[in-house]
């Protein structure tokens, strides 16, 4: 093992020994919009395997098939490789992604970060079977979040609330739903009008056009 590669280790032991299990992943709610434009890339994919650990890294790694590239492969002057596996953190105190009922051959939509090469996600990412996503977030995910990426989805957790600037939408659905899958998740986005302001638009309908 290398000494960069002992260091990681080190470190993800050491942090798996310090963080109270149930405190280490702490997950605020957020609009598939804005996973859309956090993270580095987005797909869609079917997966080969199940989990296989990698000792050296204490990840846990999936081989995956790529089906669709939503987002990070469009780099100017590069070439962006491919993933081959899906990597999250071996341990659930370090935030480890678990399929709950992984079923291979399906397909899912994984928003994540790009780390060596890999397509890595935690329990805090998107990850959902694509067919149970609402038509309008796979329009949102395919065309039209990525030009809603200079606004912002604002949660409104409690009453009262309001926007910080007009480049910010409010998202109302955790007053409504636990798991904040209201119809502002499931039929909206934030995007930008002519103005510069923004506010929601249904995606329903085919794409919407800005407004003045």
């Amino acid at each position: 093992m290398g000494m960069s590669g002992l260091f990681l280790a080190l470190m993800l032991l050491l942090l798996a020994t310090t963080v109270q299990p149930g405190k280490a992943c702490s997950c605020g709610p957020r609009h598939p919009q804005e996973d859309f434009c956090s993270s580095d890339m987005v797909v869609t994919a079917r997966f080969l395997s199940g989990p296989q650990l990698n000792h050296t890294l204490s990840y846990l790694q999936y081989k995956m098939e790529i089906i669709k590239k939503l987002k990070g492969f469009d780099i100017l002057g590069g070439i962006t490789p491919v993933p081959k596996f899906l990597t999250t953190p071996a341990q659930e105190s370090l935030c480890s992604y678990r399929f709950k009922a992984l079923a291979k051959g399906q397909e899912y939509l994984v928003a994540g970060l790009l780390r060596e090469d890999q397509l890595y996600v935690t329990s805090c990412s998107f990850v959902k079977p694509w067919s149970s996503l609402s038509p309008a977030q796979r329009l949102g995910f395919k065309q039209i979040y990525a030009s809603g990426c200079g606004c912002h989805v604002q949660p409104c957790l409690s009453v009262p609330c309001g926007v910080e600037s007009d480049t910010h939408c409010l998202w109302t659905d955790s007053l409504i739903s636990p798991l904040a899958e209201g119809s502002q998740s499931l039929h909206l986005a934030c995007l930008p009008k002519k103005s510069g302001f923004c506010s929601w638009h249904s995606l329903n309908m085919e794409a919407p056009q800005p407004t003045t």
